[in-house]
């Protein structure tokens, strides 16, 4: 029987989910990489084979948990072939959102970095940069569907992100189902879209 050896992606994956439950529970500042390691069942020299410091982990799961992240449909190149219609496509857009958020603590920690960012340079560039991608996409993507110019397609957008963002910081208090609220959150970009053009 031959020697059996760990999994280097499978070590690299208990510490990030070893890092993500406990920057969820206790931040950033708070988290030790003793804790980490504790956390994953791994020697700590072992963390520094994949990553240079706590910073450097911490900047990687930044940009894991920005919005950009959790819209794979933005990347579809035929979207209107995919989806028929602008309705149809941001609500496909929302669902990929609130799924990707209701996993692996990443709204905690989405929440825990805008806390922080004003303090962490590094990772204010990646929210940044990330979040700029995320809105000119987003407004490109609208007016493959409608006629309209790029300033309202943007506003459309972030609306649209704004509504998601709130749900997921204040969705248990609302009263209405996920689905509901995002057809209503859809239907509330499209009236604005409407006062430019027809959708």
């Amino acid at each position: 029987m031959g020697m059996v050896t760990k999994s280097p992606g499978k070590t690299r994956e208990k510490l990030v989910s070893a890092a993500m439950e406990l920057f969820a529970k206790k931040g950033f500042d708070k988290t030790t990489v003793d804790e980490i390691v504790a956390r994953a069942g791994v020697a700590k020299g072992t963390f520094y084979l994949y990553f240079k410091s706590k910073d450097d982990l911490i900047k990687e799961l930044a940009f894991e948990v920005m919005p950009i992240m959790a819209m794979p449909s933005l990347n579809d190149p035929y979207i209107t072939v995919s989806f028929p219609t602008l309705e149809s496509y941001l609500l496909q857009l929302g669902r990929e959102f609130l799924s990707f958020y209701s996993e692996n603590y990443r709204a905690e920690i989405f929440f825990h970095m805008l806390s922080v960012r004003e303090r962490m340079k590094s990772i204010d560039d990646i929210y940044h940069q990330a979040c700029s991608e995320l809105l000119r996409e987003g407004a490109r993507r609208i007016t493959a569907y409608v006629k309209v110019g790029f300033e309202d397609a943007l506003i459309a957008f972030q609306v649209f992100l704004a509504s998601l963002m709130h749900y997921l910081h204040a969705g248990d208090c609302l009263g209405f189902s996920r689905e509901h609220y995002l057809k209503k959150a859809v239907d509330v970009v499209l009236n604005h879209l409407r006062l430019s053009a027809s959708v």
